[in-house]
């Protein structure tokens, strides 16, 4: 489980907070505890926060989410809001789910955000 502000940091180190990554959800299935296989992967668009339930909830509505959306974005956030869990809506059929872990490829200039199944 992840928090905004662990992926602020994450930004700030591995991409230096550039502005114009793509997001990507990465669904990660587990073959053995160790071990996962990519089950697929599609571009995120679109951006929420659930302040009941202390969510950022990262999705695929047709917006325009880049880097630079979500850093501003989570910039107007106030302080307490940095605890808050990032998720990912694959689809409306799909529960929530938890990212565990973030990734970038600077060669296609995209910011991943990893989930399992």
């Amino acid at each position: 489980m992840k928090y905004i502000i662990d992926m602020i940091d994450d930004m700030r180190e591995n991409i230096q907070n550039s502005k114009d990554y793509t997001l990507l959800a990465m669904l990660l299935k587990e073959e053995s505890p160790e071990n996962f296989k990519n089950a697929g992967e599609k571009v995120i668009t679109s951006l929420h926060v659930d302040h009941g339930a202390k969510q950022l909830q990262l999705g695929f509505v047709d917006e325009n989410a880049t880097t630079k959306e979500l850093l501003e974005y989570v910039d107007s956030l106030e302080m307490n809001a940095m605890m808050y869990e990032v998720m990912v809506k694959i689809s409306d059929e799909h529960p929530l789910m938890n990212v565990i872990g973030f990734g970038e490829n600077h060669e296609q200039k995209q910011y991943t955000f990893f989930v399992t199944v």
